[in-house]
């Protein structure tokens, strides 16, 4: 019998009732895991998230990409803003090299198609909390191939946007999902003013969220 160090604390956040239902009582076999979170949206996630315990909490979250409203990027990065010990699988059926590339920059550590059997997905959740990324055999293919296509960008190109020295340094801030309090601290502003400039950051870049100004940025290899 595991005990209760080794067990993982599992979450599903996923919006198709029959997916969520069947993923939820295969999982309920595996004995080194235990579901303590089951959401069917992004918002009914944080909800009961901020309701539990500390030590309730999970551990790896199987995130779907596409949810109702807020979508499973954005909530990725959100998690990851307050809570940088959670892991984050991303769960899809899509191979898009955007959502690919989101994933990853907002802190998702594996990304894993919906097709993936079940005893792979078990595996994948217990390789993760041993430091690994799991991932699909074909969604590797395209990170390898997105990592080298960032490698032949050329470093010449100017930054786009206007952006000034000053908000090209706190976007690099927010990059590294600093808050607005650390952002200040570390380029010496108050975070009145830090706040200022990302708004100003966002009305250039034309974006309205952090996740998306993080997303722009390293696509157009601001930063």
């Amino acid at each position: 019998m595991e005990s209760d160090q080794n067990i993982i604390q599992v979450a599903i956040v996923e919006d198709h009732d029959i997916f969520r239902k069947r993923l939820s009582e295969l999982l309920f076999f595996y004995k080194e895991l235990r579901l303590v979170l089951i959401a069917d949206s992004a918002e009914d996630f944080f909800q009961k998230l901020n309701r539990q315990n500390r030590d309730e909490r999970p551990q790896v979250v199987l995130m779907d990409i596409e949810l109702p409203g807020m979508n499973g990027i954005e909530a990725a990065f959100r998690l990851k803003q307050s809570d940088q010990e959670t892991d984050i699988i991303m769960f899809t059926v899509f191979e898009d090299d955007d959502r690919i590339f989101d994933s990853i920059q907002v802190g998702a550590s594996g990304y894993l198609l919906k097709d993936t059997p079940i005893d792979t997905v078990v595996e994948s959740i217990k390789e993760m909390k041993n430091g690994g990324s799991p991932i699909s055999p074909s969604i590797a293919r395209r990170v390898f191939q997105m990592m080298r296509s960032q490698k032949e960008k050329t470093e010449t190109s100017e930054a786009p946007f206007d952006l000034t020295p000053s908000e090209i340094k706190i976007l690099e801030q927010v990059i590294e999902g600093k808050t607005n309090n650390e952002i200040a601290e570390a380029v010496f502003l108050s975070p009145w003013t830090v706040k200022t400039h990302i708004k100003n950051i966002y009305k250039k870049m034309h974006v309205n969220s952090r996740a998306a100004a993080v997303r722009l940025a390293l696509k157009r290899n601001i930063v």
